[in-house]
């Protein structure tokens, strides 16, 4: 487990706040938190923008996004990017661990990195740790089991996923 703070420079970071916290970005809703087909409790929900899956990209903002696979380069080796995914959670009046959950299947040998946009009482729990929502700092771990958790203090929360080899 790595903790990066200040991760990308602040110009690049506000821009990149600005708009995904903004009115105008598009969030789709999704009825669970996993892609897998498990029962999650209703209020076990988020919205999500995927920017780039398998090789494609998927959204026009990726390009915005992408400088960012550079920066985790210079301490992470990124010879192919799997994933980048936008994930928003909205404010529940409670702390709701999500479902414990690996981003890719166990055996693939993967690198994740979750980038926080706002500071708040939500967070990761990885080994049993809890990391708090910081803004521009990130997360990087191995493709171990980990789960989100939702925030009671903020309207919302927002994170970067990048999953890559």
């Amino acid at each position: 487990m790595k903790v990066i703070k200040n991760c990308l420079p602040s110009m690049l970071f506000d821009k990149l706040k600005h708009m995904v916290c903004g009115n105008l970005f598009q969030w789709y809703f999704k009825g669970g938190t996993l892609n897998k087909p498990i029962y999650e409790p209703k209020n076990h929900f988020m919205f999500a923008h995927i920017l780039f899956d398998n090789g494609q990209q998927l959204s026009e903002h990726f390009p915005l996004f992408e400088p960012i696979l550079y920066t985790i380069n210079e301490t992470h080796k990124v010879s192919q990017l799997i994933r980048m995914k936008l994930n928003l959670y909205t404010q529940q009046h409670k702390n709701y661990h999500h479902a414990t959950h690996t981003d890719m299947p166990p055996e693939n040998k993967i690198k994740v990195g979750l980038l926080n946009f706002v500071n708040c009482n939500g967070g990761t729990k990885v080994d049993g740790k809890i990391y708090k929502s910081r803004e521009n700092e990130m997360l990087v771990f191995d493709n171990k089991k980990h789960n989100g958790i939702t925030q009671t203090d903020t309207q919302i929360r927002v994170i970067l996923n990048i999953c890559w080899k």
